[in-house]
């Protein structure tokens, strides 16, 4: 009998599916983009509203811009660093958003049992 070694699920493929935040369209106010891991560009979803029962949970965040906020799932970001009022998520696939919170950065993602890197 033969040694099988064990196979690993991709993690390329589970992350695909994975929201890393959600905004309105600018262009249909009732819209929505859907930024996902490992994708540049965002999927278009026909209404806002079903988007966001859909990905439930999310947290609200406002832009350094103060424009509409968007919604972030906590558990896409890896890390969040303090610029000040600024807050710059950076998400497991390395890309990153930045956002007008107060708090600590700490309640801007989920820590690993291990920490946060």
């Amino acid at each position: 009998m033969r040694d099988v070694s064990c196979i690993k699920p991709s993690s390329r493929t589970h992350s695909q599916h994975v929201v890393r935040f959600l905004a309105r369209d600018s262009k249909n106010h009732v819209a929505a983009l859907v930024y996902r891991l490992g994708r540049a560009e965002p999927s278009r979803e026909s209404s806002f509203f079903a988007a966001m029962q859909k990905l439930n949970p999310l947290m609200q965040l406002i832009l350094p811009d103060e424009r509409p906020g968007v919604f972030v799932n906590r558990g896409a970001v890896h890390i969040a660093l303090n610029c000040g009022i600024v807050k710059r998520l950076v998400f497991k696939d390395r890309s990153s958003l930045d956002v007008r919170y107060n708090g600590p950065c700490s309640d801007l993602y989920q820590e690993s049992p291990s920490g946060p890197c």
